[in-house]
């Protein structure tokens, strides 16, 4: 599945984050991608304030993982340093994450497909605030996303 989503403001990124939250379950991994001040850590807050994730929600770029609860478990991920590893992807492993009982969204995401099922967003700067959004995600569990 490849699909693509014009985004034109804040606002529009923001519905956008409350209508993917809606479509979440267990299990789901999100891969976010795109240059410095395209949006990921502000898509993650919004898809995590409509799962009920009470508190503040930052980027976890120092401290590498932060994991939250609301409607279910859910672990926010900055792979930022780990893209420069010799090995990114056992670094990614040693972070322990059980897929299976939680939501994971990783910030800087590509290459750590570690469940062959993950959802791949791309997240392209436009002047202002418009931004160009890809999908790319396994047809068995993405080929229905709602954009």
């Amino acid at each position: 599945m490849r699909k693509h989503l014009e985004i034109g403001s804040a606002l529009q990124m923001r519905d956008f984050g409350i209508s993917l939250a809606a479509q979440l379950r267990m299990g789901d991994l999100l891969l976010l991608d795109g240059p410095l001040g395209a949006g990921k850590t502000f898509l993650t807050q919004h898809i995590l304030r409509a799962l009920n994730v009470q508190g503040e929600v930052t980027s976890p770029t120092f401290v590498m993982m932060k994991s939250y609860q609301g409607d279910f478990s859910i672990n926010h991920i900055d792979a930022y340093r780990l893209l420069d590893l010799v090995n990114p992807r056992q670094a990614f492993e040693e972070l322990d994450v059980d897929f299976d009982s939680s939501i994971t969204i990783v910030e800087w995401g590509s290459g750590f497909d570690l469940t062959g099922e993950a959802l791949h967003i791309g997240i392209d700067l436009g002047e202002g605030e418009h931004r160009a959004l890809t999908f790319e995600g396994a047809d068995s569990r993405w080929g229905q996303l709602q954009l």
